[in-house]
């Protein structure tokens, strides 16, 4: 048993072949049904795997294993080492972003949350412009759902109060996204692909700054500043 989880251990944290580590890390739960490291290597070890062979089969079974493991961590459980990751939060910012990645398709209002909570912890997941970029596209997507409930019952009409409730609603939307967006331009990358991207998320920020405040101006201070804001809940 020992020599079983060295192994899964080393196979996961050094050599990196996660599905040899979640094959190991199942057999380990058979043991020890609350093994930390067994829970991630198989809630992490499954969203890598979704990443980088674009077989989302498993999504499922990684996401109830990676719920486990915050569980665990959450209610105390903890490790001498949390490699692969530097710190407990780092690996739970993780675990959370791991969960919200593979439940982007199958349950959307779920995942924004996990996101957002993701990004909540002090790890390497708050830096990442991917973070923010899927939190803006889920509020982007909420906001074309409202405004097509908008316009096919309001268009037209006379302003009422139910009417102005559901402008309000959709602006919230809007300042979601602007945040979110903002968010990502403040800390893409330097490199090519970053920037490429950042000049997509800024286009987008701009316009719906101006949507919302009728000129740019204090866009570029609002950016400059995001980063020491709470990230607001969904509304």
């Amino acid at each position: 048993k020992e020599a079983r989880k060295l192994k899964m251990a080393d196979t996961f944290v050094n050599q990196r072949k996660y599905a040899d580590a979640m094959t190991l890390a199942k057999q380990v739960l058979v043991d020890e049904p609350d093994n930390v490291l067994a829970h991630i290597a198989n809630g992490y070890g499954g969203y890598v795997l979704a990443v980088t062979t674009k077989n989302e089969s498993g999504n499922a079974e990684a996401i109830q294993f990676a719920k486990k493991g915050i569980q665990l961590i959450e209610s105390g459980k903890t490790q001498e080492n949390w490699a692969p990751f530097k710190t407990k939060d780092d690996a739970l910012g993780y675990l959370y972003y791991s969960v919200a990645y593979l439940e982007r398709t199958s349950n959307p209002a779920e995942a924004l949350n996990y996101f957002i909570k993701a990004a909540q912890f002090e790890s390497d997941i708050k830096k990442n412009p991917q973070t923010y970029a899927f939190i803006a596209a889920a509020y982007e997507n909420e906001y074309a759902k409202q405004s097509t409930e908008y316009q096919g019952k309001f268009a037209g009409k006379d302003e009422t109060p139910e009417s102005k409730l559901a402008v309000e609603n959709i602006n919230q939307i809007v300042d979601r996204v602007i945040d979110a967006l903002a968010r990502a331009v403040s800390v893409a990358g330097t490199d090519a692909n970053s920037q490429a991207s950042k000049a997509q998320w800024l286009a987008r920020l701009t316009e719906l700054y101006k949507f919302r405040n009728k000129s740019d101006a204090g866009l570029n201070e609002m950016i400059a500043g995001v980063m020491s804001k709470p990230l607001p809940p969904v509304p």
